[in-house]
C-alpha cells in the first residue's frame, strides 16, 4: 500500500487544486444573475479532496487532524451547496434562516473535528505495534448517528426532488440537470456503499478517488456547458407563479388544467375541478366565452355584486396545429371598473380622457327625421378626425354610410335591429390618411338604442405580422425564397403566365468542396452562389433554394431562345471563382431547363423535368462545356 499511497497523495494534491482554481474561474466568469453557488459547490469539492491527500496514509496526527478537519467542513456543507443548486435551478433560492438552521450541523461538526483532541469524538488515534491506527469513521456515536444520516440524508433528498423535476424543467436545460444529477449520484453511491455497505477497505478514500475520477466532467460543464450561468425556472413553477387564474379547456369546455391561482378563483382544488364544465352555475360565462373566441375580443363577466373580471380566451394548438381546446385568463377588474364608474360622474374628465385617447372614438345614433333612420355621427374625439376625417368636426351629423372607411355596410347590418340584445362587433380595415395607410380595429358595442365604435391602429401589428410571414418564406442562409415560399410564389407566377421556363440548378463540385474547406465555407459559398443567381434575374423571376445546393427558378413570360440565353447566363455567371475565406475557390454549377405549355403548367411537375434534363446534361464532361456552352445549353433543354 505504500507505493499506492505515494502515488495518490499528490494526485489528490492536484485535483484538489485543479478544483479550487476551477471554482475561481467560475466565480469569475459568472455573471450577475449566474448561479453563484456553483462556484461554492467545486470550491467545497477541493477542500474535499485537499482533506484526503493531507489524511491519507499519513501517521502524523497533526496532518491527519488538517485533512479531517478539511474534509469534515466539506462534506458537511456540499449537501447545503448541493440543495441550494438545486432550489435555484427549480423554485428559487430558500431564504436565509433554512440556510442557517441546515448549516448548524456542518458548524457543530467542523467544531468538533477542530476540538477533536480535547475528546475525540470524531475520531481517534491508537498506538499499536505497526504504527499510529486512526479508527474509522463510523465507530463515532457523532458521525453515526449525527452528521452522517443529515449528510445523506439531504444529498438523497436533493437528488430526488431534481430528478422528480426533469419533466417540468425547460428541455434545453435538461442535459445540464442530467450531468449535476450523475455527478451527484456516483460519489454519493460511492460512499454510502464504503463506510456503510462495507464495499472495500474502511480506510481507502474512495469517495474522494471518485472526485478526483470526475474532474474532466466538471471541468466540461463548467467550461463548455457553462452550467453556472443560468438558472432554469420549472414550466410548472411559472405556472402556478402566474398572478391571473389561468384555466385550459379542452374541445368538450372541461378542465384540464388550471393554475393556484385559478383554484383560489373557483374556490375548488385541481382535483375537484378536472373534468367539470367551466362555470357551470354561470351559463352567460360559457356564452361570453364564446364569443369571445369567435371575435378575438376580451370580455367582462360579473361574476357576484362585488367582483368583475376580465375574461381573454385563445385556441390551443398542437404541434401540427390540430385544435386542442382554449386557454382562458382571468383578470380582476374589479378596481378598474370601479374608478371609471366613478369618472363617469365628472364629465369634463371623461371627456378629456376621450378626447386625448390615441383611439378613435365615435357615437352613432338613429336620425328619426330621416325617413329610412339612418345612422348618423353624432360624437368623434380627435382621433377619429384624424383617421377618417379632413378637418376638426367633418365627421358630426355625417351619415355612416358615408363613411366608406370604416367598412359601414358590416355595422349597419349588425346594428340595424334595436332590440336591446345587441352584441358586440369587431373587423379590420385598411384607411388611407396624411400620413399614410394604417390599419385600424374596428369595435362596435350597442348602447342603448345607439351604438358606439372604437378604433384601434394596429398598423404596427400588421406590419410585425408580415414581416414574421415574409421571413417564414425566406432561406436564412441564401436569403432568397425557400421551398414553402418558392412554391407559393412560383406556382401563382406560372398560373398567371401563357408561356415561360422553369430552371433547375445545383453545384457540381458542392460536396468536395464542402468536405475539404468546411461547411463554414460550404455556407458561404452557397451564399454567394444564391446573390450571383438574383444578380442575372429579371424583378418578375421566381428565385428559390429548394435545399441544399439545390436550386429552381420560374421565368414567366419567355420564349425558348430567352430562356436558354439566361440558363447560359447563370451558368456563365456561376463558373467564376469565388473568394471564401480568403481562397480562391472554383465551382460550377448544371442546369436544366423545361419549358411551359410544352413540358406541362404545373410547378412541381416542371421541375421534376427540368431536375431529369439537367442529369441528361451531365453526360457532357465539364471542358466540353465551358468550350461550348450553346452545345450544352441545347443538351440541357428538355426534349
Amino acid at each position: 500500500m505504500d507505493g499506492l499511497e505515494l502515488f495518490l497523495r499528490p494526485v489528490f494534491g492536484l485535483a484538489a487544486l485543479l478544483y479550487l482554481g476551477l471554482s475561481v474561474y467560475v466565480a469569475r466568469a459568472a455573471h450577475l444573475g449566474s448561479n453563484s453557488v456553483i462556484s461554492f459547490f467545486l470550491f467545497l469539492i477541493g477542500v474535499l479532496v485537499a482533506g484526503t491527500a493531507f489524511s491519507y496514509g499519513t501517521y502524523d496526527t497533526n496532518i491527519y487532524g488538517i485533512g479531517r478537519v478539511l474534509t469534515f467542513f466539506a462534506s458537511g456543507f456540499l449537501p447545503i451547496a448541493f440543495y441550494l443548486v438545486y432550489r435555484e435551478y427549480t423554485v428559487g433560492a430558500p431564504g436565509p434562516v433554512i440556510v442557517a438552521m441546515l448549516s448548524v450541523i456542518p458548524i457543530a461538526t467542523t467544531v468538533l473535528a477542530l476540538t477533536n483532541s480535547m475528546h475525540n469524538a470524531i475520531w481517534s488515534a491508537e498506538v499499536t505495534a505497526e504504527g499510529i491506527r486512526f479508527s474509522e469513521l463510523t465507530d463515532h456515536y457523532w458521525f453515526s448517528r449525527v452528521h452522517a444520516p443529515f449528510m445523506y440524508g439531504l444529498f438523497l433528498y436533493t437528488v430526488i426532488s431534481l430528478a422528480s423535476r426533469l419533466p417540468s424543467i425547460a428541455p434545453a436545460h435538461r442535459r445540464t440537470i442530467v450531468v449535476l444529477i450523475g455527478c451527484a449520484i456516483m460519489p454519493f453511491a460511492v460512499s454510502v456503499g464504503n463506510n456503510f455497505l462495507g464495499m472495500g477497505p474502511a480506510d481507502f478514500p474512495f469517495t474522494s478517488l471518485t472526485m478526483v475520477l470526475l474532474l474532466p466532467v466538471y471541468w466540461y460543464a463548467s467550461i463548455t456547458m457553462r452550467f453556472f450561468d443560468f438558472s432554469p425556472l420549472a414550466y410548472e413553477t411559472l405556472f402556478h407563479h402566474v398572478r391571473d387564474p389561468i384555466i385550459v379547456l379542452d374541445m368538450n369546455d372541461c378542465i384540464v388544467c388550471v393554475n393556484q391561482s385559478a383554484q383560489e378563483f373557483l374556490k375548488a382544488t385541481e382535483s375537484e375541478l378536472l373534468g367539470k364544465k367551466l362555470w357551470q352555475d354561470f351559463p352567460q360565462a360559457r356564452d361570453l366565452l364564446r364569443k369571445a373566441n369567435e371575435l378575438d375580443l376580451t370580455q367582462t363577466l360579473r361574476m357576484n355584486n362585488n367582483h368583475v373580471y376580465e375574461l381573454s380566451s385563445r385556441p390551443l394548438t398542437g404541434r401540427r396545429g390540430q385544435n386542442l381546446g382554449m386557454v382562458v385568463v382571468c383578470r380582476d377588474v374589479t378596481e378598474r371598473r370601479t374608478a371609471l364608474d366613478k369618472l363617469a360622474d365628472n364629465e369634463r374628465l371623461i371627456r378629456t380622457l376621450i378626447e386625448t385617447s390615441s383611439n378613435g372614438m365615435l357615437r352613432f345614433a338613429r336620425d328619426e327625421s330621416d325617413q329610412d333612420r339612418r345612422f348618423r355621427c353624432v360624437y368623434a374625439n380627435r382621433a377619429a378626425e384624424a383617421f377618417l376625417g379632413t378637418g376638426v368636426g367633418t365627421l358630426i351629423g355625417m351619415p355612416l354610410d358615408k363613411l366608406e372607411q370604416l367598412n359601414p355596410k358590416s355595422l349597419i347590418e349588425h346594428f340595424k335591429d334595436d332590440s336591446a340584445n345587441q352584441s358586440m362587433t369587431s373587423y379590420e380595415v385598411a384607411v388611407a390618411t396624411e400620413a399614410g395607410r394604417v390599419w385600424l380595429r374596428v369595435s362596435g358595442e350597442p348602447i342603448d338604442n345607439d351604438f358606439s365604435v372604437t378604433l384601434s391602429d394596429i398598423t404596427q401589428r400588421k406590419r410585425s405580422e408580415d414581416q414574421m410571414l415574409a421571413d417564414a418564406l425566406r432561406d436564412p442562409l441564401t436569403g432568397v425564397l425557400n421551398r414553402r415560399g418558392f412554391e407559393k410564389e412560383g406556382a401563382t407566377s406560372i398560373r398567371n403566365s401563357d408561356d415561360g421556363a422553369v430552371l433547375y440548378l445545383d453545384l457540381n463540385q458542392f460536396k468536395a468542396i464542402n468536405d475539404q474547406f468546411g461547411h463554414r465555407a460550404g455556407d458561404a459559398l452557397l451564399k454567394a452562389f444564391g446573390h450571383r443567381l438574383e444578380f442575372c434575374l429579371r424583378p418578375e423571376d421566381v428565385l428559390g433554394r429548394l435545399g441544399g445546393d439545390e436550386f429552381a427558378i420560374v421565368l414567366p413570360g419567355v420564349n425558348v431562345a430567352d430562356a436558354k440565353r439566361i440558363a447560359e447566363r447563370l451558368v456563365v455567371a456561376a463558373s467564376e471563382a469565388y473568394i471564401i475565406q480568403g481562397q480562391e475557390i472554383k465551382c460550377t454549377a448544371s442546369v436544366g431547363i423545361a419549358l411551359m405549355p410544352r413540358h406541362g403548367e404545373e410547378l412541381w411537375h416542371l421541375i421534376s423535368v427540368a431536375d431529369e434534363a439537367m442529369y441528361n446534361a451531365k453526360s457532357i464532361s465539364p471542358d466540353d462545356a465551358a468550350n461550348d456552352r450553346s452545345a450544352y445549353i441545347e443538351a440541357a433543354t428538355a426534349s
